[in-house]
């Protein structure tokens, strides 16, 4: 039998569209995002020597920090936020960045956590991704510079006191987040949108279609043929089935 490991504070941060960069911007990319990253951290005050992991993955990074830090998590991604958009201001290639954070027990030692996943999860998630992208259609100025995503359970213990100084309870907007085998609800602030603007894009994102589901385009006469669509189950042409 294994003793619970610590509750830890889980951020996870991924460039928008990195990819869609030139190859000689991608050194710059990552350095603005170390400088960025590194003032946040000086700003929110958290040194250093708090940050238990740090993992890069190419076009963003993962941090894991201790549970009591959660608060200053939260303000950290108000903090990136200013400082992405003074970046983007003066300088190329502007970078744009999703975050995630949540909070789970994760040992010391390396290896798979639940919470690392579900951190993974809402990052990559569809409905957050979705929300991003329609805040960036709404301001074609360019001043969307990021969007956090919380879990419900994080969300429930930032603001269940006087955890947090910039970043406000009233700014989020709860959605569904329905990611491979992850189905939980999450909080959204993008910085500039008040909630329900952010919960009518939430609500305008299309639906994900089934799996096993069939579209097709027939031009011309139907009396031979069948238009597939919303059927469940087998198909049988001419005969009933055995």
């Amino acid at each position: 039998m294994n003793l619970l490991p610590e509750t830890r504070t889980l951020l996870g941060i991924d460039v928008v569209a990195s990819a869609t960069n030139p190859g000689y911007h991608l050194d710059a990319l990552s350095r603005a995002l170390s400088e960025i990253m590194e003032t946040a951290l000086s700003e929110s005050g958290i040194h250093p020597e708090e940050i238990l992991e740090k993992e890069h993955t190419g076009d963003g990074a993962l941090y894991t920090f201790p549970s009591r830090d959660l608060g200053r998590v939260l303000d950290l991604s108000h903090r990136l936020d200013e400082l992405a958009t003074k970046h983007n201001r003066w300088r190329k290639p502007e970078t744009r960045l999703r975050l995630a954070v949540d909070v789970g027990a994760v040992g010391d030692s390396a290896g798979y956590y639940s919470p690392k996943i579900w951190r993974g999860r809402l990052l990559n998630s569809r409905a957050f991704k979705g929300i991003v992208e329609k805040c960036l259609e709404e301001r074609p100025d360019g001043s969307v510079s990021s969007g956090l995503i919380v879990s419900a359970t994080a969300f429930r213990e930032a603001f269940g006191g006087d955890y947090t100084k910039l970043v406000r309870q009233a700014d989020f907007a709860e959605i569904q987040v329905d990611e491979k085998e992850y189905h939980q609800p999450a909080w959204v602030r993008v910085p500039g949108f008040d909630a329900r603007s952010l919960k009518e894009f939430a609500g305008a994102a299309p639906e994900p279609e089934e799996a096993g589901t069939v579209r097709n385009v027939v031009n011309g006469s139907m009396r031979n043929s069948i238009q597939v669509g919303g059927i469940r189950g087998d198909v049988h042409l001419g005969t009933s089935p055995s």
